[in-house]
């Protein structure tokens, strides 16, 4: 006669194989989380380098465009003042300079004219065609730090400059 304690011979080994599927599947959410979680991790980095790379090509905007200097109008349209050793083409003259505390270590940035000097200011900036004539910039700054895995960036501005009439020898 057999007993109730004894358990029956098809039923030897069923728990260790519910718990070996348990086990699995819970490895297998625990795998799925870890890689999502790596590939969090990396979008995080990009995205810290794209931002970083884009405030490096704005602060080289704002350095250049600090310095009057930096807006020759001599020259077509098309003549480009670039920073020394730029890699960009057809640079006219080499001396951008900028403020002291602008790091330009991976910055390649160039002014570059639009338009002739004979333009006339836009209504809004309250001057007067016949005291004043306008000249038209872009700046473009380059940043890149791709050789340490960082970002890159290229920004651009227009700049209007006024000048009087009476730096162009008309009176």
């Amino acid at each position: 006669m057999r007993t109730a304690t004894a358990p029956l011979p098809s039923q030897r080994g069923v728990a260790l194989v519910v718990t070996l599927v348990v086990l699995i599947g819970i490895s297998v959410v625990s795998l799925a989380s870890l890689k999502t979680g790596v590939f969090e991790l990396l979008m995080a980095g990009n995205e810290e380098a794209r931002t970083s790379a884009f405030q490096r090509a704005k602060a080289g905007l704002d350095a250049v465009a600090s310095r009057i200097s930096n807006f020759v109008v001599i020259g077509d349209i098309g003549y480009r003042n670039c920073t020394p050793g730029a890699t960009v083409a057809g640079c006219a003259m080499n001396n951008i300079t900028v403020p002291g505390e602008f790091d330009p270590t991976g910055s390649e940035m160039f002014v570059e004219r639009l338009a002739p000097l004979s333009a006339c200011p836009p209504r809004g900036m309250a001057t007067s065609c016949e005291n004043f004539s306008v000249s038209s910039f872009a700046i473009d700054a380059h940043y890149s730090d791709t050789p340490n895995r960082g970002g890159r960036s290229r920004q651009q501005e227009g700049y209007l400059i006024l000048v009087p009439r009476l730096d162009q020898g008309r009176q």
